[in-house]
């Protein structure tokens, strides 16, 4: 079985959420001896602020826990928006059947009974994460390819405003350079407004060719902003 190096380009990271600290620090080491970062959690409460704030690759979470249970804690987690992709693992007793049908109900991917044999945990975890990978590799895919049609419309919504708008205004500055050499009865500091409205147009109509300069990265959030100055 490949190291749990091998699957990665960046950092993974487990929660370990359980309230004996005998077997909580024994799972820390083991986990950063495999290269993983590890951090811990001593009851729901705390897992799911941790899930929320760290956003940890898997969870590893404990059933039967003071202050909050870890169905209740999977079910918090699994619910919300923002940690909802989070893998999780149960760890529970051997033969409570009732709590693993609870856990896998409430949103938990996967469960090891205790006692557990450690090489048979880590390959659970190391194909947990391995799905993990690929699923934040098509997320990633997926918000570059919406942010590269969103531009894409922005593009072609500039350019024809562009095309629609670039034809009028440069008959009006045509319109407003003739009458300056007629000498007409419009005084000079009217047409010299006039001129002046027409140019800021066409530099707000020119400027929106910046559009087409945002190169697509991927998509952090829906409130992305472009600051365009010279609209204040």
């Amino acid at each position: 079985m490949a190291p749990f190096s091998l699957l990665k380009n960046r950092s993974l990271t487990v929660l370990i959420v359980e309230d004996d600290a005998e077997l909580r620090e024994i799972l820390q080491a083991e986990f950063e001896l495999e290269g993983l970062t590890a951090l811990t959690a001593t009851n729901g409460s705390e897992a799911v602020i941790a899930a929320r704030e760290l956003k940890p690759d898997l969870i590893l979470m404990d059933l039967m826990m003071p202050v909050m249970d870890g169905i209740e804690a999977t079910k918090i987690v699994k619910g919300s928006e923002e940690t909802r992709h989070i893998p999780i693992i149960m760890l529970t007793a051997a033969g409570n059947k009732e709590d693993i049908v609870a856990g896998l109900e409430a949103g938990a991917i996967d469960y090891i009974t205790k006692p557990f044999f450690m090489p048979e945990l880590k390959s659970r975890l190391r194909s947990v994460l391995q799905h993990k990978i690929m699923y934040d590799e098509l997320k990633r895919i997926q918000d570059t390819l919406i942010r590269k049609e969103r531009l894409q419309t922005v593009k072609d919504l500039t350019e024809a405003f562009q095309g629609s708008i670039n034809g009028p205004l440069t008959v009006i500055l045509g319109k407003i350079h003739l009458l300056k050499k007629k000498h007409s009865n419009i005084p000079d500091d009217d047409l010299e407004k006039l001129e002046k409205a027409a140019q800021k147009i066409k530099e707000i109509v020119n400027h929106l060719g910046i559009m087409e300069w945002i190169y697509p990265v991927p998509l952090l959030n829906d409130t992305d902003l472009v600051d365009l100055p010279f609209l204040n």
